[in-house]
């Protein structure tokens, strides 16, 4: 089985540089415009399942690409308490002590009212396991958020969950793992090229 993941389209928080996870926002009509391109760029895929995260940035972008998806709340990103909504630079003002802690050990250090990450890391390690036993034939699509595809990749590649932060997920492009046997190879990353059926 071949699994494309793909980043929803921009919102007004990624635009202005803000924490934010469980927020539930739509996407910009600039985030339509990349949903629809990254849509043109898999119109040759025949996609036999989606699966896709339950907010609505991801439906949306979900929605442009395949005309339904199965909804998995284990795909949502972390949610961030108190910090959502904020630029870094206003909760180091106001919140020295917590930010520096977060700087310190991010794994560890919890936004107040926020996921804590061991959980959230918890919750997208097992949607990975569950995906390696899916070894049909098949193409899936699976649209979450930078934190959850970044976690996805990290563990199918095995390498450690700090890697996370090596696969920043473009919002106008694919990224492709193929289950040879339930062992994942990256075929491509932050793709912006139409794929062909036959690659």
């Amino acid at each position: 089985m071949r699994f494309f993941l793909v980043r929803h389209g921009q919102t007004a928080a990624n635009e202005s540089g803000l924490f934010y996870g469980s927020t539930d926002l739509p996407l910009t009509p600039h985030g339509v415009e990349q949903s629809t391109r990254v849509a043109g760029l898999l119109a040759d895929v025949s996609f036999s399942q989606a699966l896709c995260s339950q907010l609505q940035r991801a439906q949306q972008t979900a929605q442009l690409i395949i005309t339904a998806s199965e909804t998995d709340p284990r795909l949502n990103e972390m949610h961030f308490g108190r910090w959502e909504m904020r630029h870094f630079s206003s909760i180091a003002e106001e919140e020295p002590d917590a930010w520096q802690c977060w700087l310190d050990d991010w794994q560890n250090a919890t936004p107040g009212g926020g996921e804590p990450f061991p959980q959230f890391a918890g919750r997208v390690k097992a949607v990975a396991d569950e995906l390696t036993l899916r070894q049909e034939p098949g193409d899936m699509l699976i649209v979450a958020h930078q934190g959850v595809l970044s976690l996805l990749l990290a563990h199918w590649l095995q390498m450690p969950t700090e890697s996370l932060w090596h696969f920043p997920f473009r919002q106008d492009a694919y990224t492709m793992v193929e289950n040879r046997g339930g062992f994942m190879v990256l075929r491509v990353f932050n793709d912006r090229s139409p794929f062909r059926s036959d690659e």
